[in-house]
Formats: structure tokens, C-alpha cells, sequence
């Protein structure tokens, strides 16, 4: 094991090489795909990849194959962002809060102004402001909330 390798363990990195990235990069656009079929794409044997996807599993570079929905094929038509000041000594008692409410995708703690931004995904706009008027009500403070509609992912067309 060469010292530069010890170094990057110790550090909390792992070292992926190009072969590793064009297996990540294939996964996540179909987390389904077969070992053999990755194997073929990126030539080498199917063995080798089973190892490797393994071994990232192992050191925490993939922590979860999971499947990605696309909300309005569910009446979840919209898709919005809403920012949140927070004290910071409240954050974990939020955290268990949005835990509970299903209209919450994704949730963040942000550096800058100290924030938490969600993204969240509801039927339509009555749904929506009966979230941020009923739901958020819960989290106490709620004048400074913004509030951003996605009109488009674009990275997912």
C-alpha cells in the first residue's frame, strides 16, 4: 500500500479510479443495470465489477441504490423549494419534525444565513398553501420563509 493511499484513508477519502467513476456513472443513470451489462460497457469481466461495486459499497463512495420518482406521475404536479431560517440549536428538533411530514422530498442545513431548504412536492397550489400555512406553523417562526416553484428540472430532461 503506497503512503499517498494510507494518507487518503486516514483522511476519510477513498482513491476511485477512471474505471470506478464509469461504473458509478452507469449506475446512477440505471441503478438496475447487471453486473454484465456494465461489464460489456466498460470492458471487463463481470467478476470485476461485482468486486469493485463491492468494494465502493464497502467504503461508503455508494451508500444506497435507490429509485427516483418522478412526482407528478403520482399527482404531486408541484414541485417547490422552500427556505427556512433556523436557530441552530433547533435544528435536530426540525429535523424530526419534516421527518414526518410527507410532502418533504429532500431537506438541507445550508451554510450563508442559516437556513434548512427543503424540497417538497405537492398536488397543486391550494396544497401547497395549506403546507406553508398549516405545516410549517409547527416549526414556529415562520415570517422570513421564501418559497421557489420549480418550473423545470433540467438536468433530468
Amino acid at each position: 500500500m503506497s503512503s499517498y493511499y494510507k494518507v487518503v484513508l486516514v483522511r476519510g477519502l477513498v482513491k476511485i479510479d477512471k474505471i470506478d467513476k464509469k461504473i458509478i456513472e452507469l449506475l446512477k443513470k440505471d441503478g438496475r443495470i447487471s453486473y454484465r451489462k456494465i461489464a460489456e460497457e466498460i470492458g471487463r469481466t463481470e467478476v470485476t465489477v461485482r468486486r469493485r461495486v463491492r468494494k465502493l459499497i464497502k467504503e461508503g463512495v455508494i451508500r444506497r441504490f435507490t429509485v427516483v420518482i418522478d412526482p407528478a406521475k403520482i399527482g404531486k404536479s408541484i414541485q417547490a423549494f422552500v427556505s427556512i431560517p433556523v436557530d441552530v440549536k433547533e435544528t435536530s428538533k426540525l429535523v424530526e419534525k419534516l421527518r414526518e411530514m410527507e410532502e418533504v422530498s429532500e431537506a438541507y442545513f445550508l451554510a450563508g444565513r442559516t437556513v434548512i431548504l427543503l424540497k417538497i412536492n405537492v398536488e397543486d397550489l391550494n396544497a401547497l398553501s395549506k403546507f406553508l400555512e398549516e405545516k410549517l406553523e409547527i416549526l414556529g417562526e415562520t415570517r422570513n420563509i421564501e418559497t421557489y416553484l420549480i418550473l423545470k428540472d433540467l438536468l433530468q430532461e
